[in-house]
């Protein structure tokens, strides 16, 4: 079973036991591996809001020109 969640794929590996979490298109590598839909979709929740951070603080840094 696949679960598109936020742009990330989790994909059940083994049933209740393993879960794979795949980054966004068009490469879609391994990221984690998690016990549960649950825990899978919190570790999505967390990188998409560091990413959003990181591209905040990004912008507001002066560019050395």
């Amino acid at each position: 079973m696949r679960i598109y969640y936020r742009g990330y794929v989790i994909d059940e590996e083994i049933p209740s036991i393993s879960y794979s979490v795949h980054g966004p298109r068009p490469l879609r590598p391994e990221l984690t591996a998690k016990t549960t839909t649950r825990q899978a979709m919190e570790w999505i929740d967390r990188d998409v809001k560091r990413e959003a951070i990181l591209a905040a603080t990004s912008i507001m840094q002066p560019s050395a020109h």
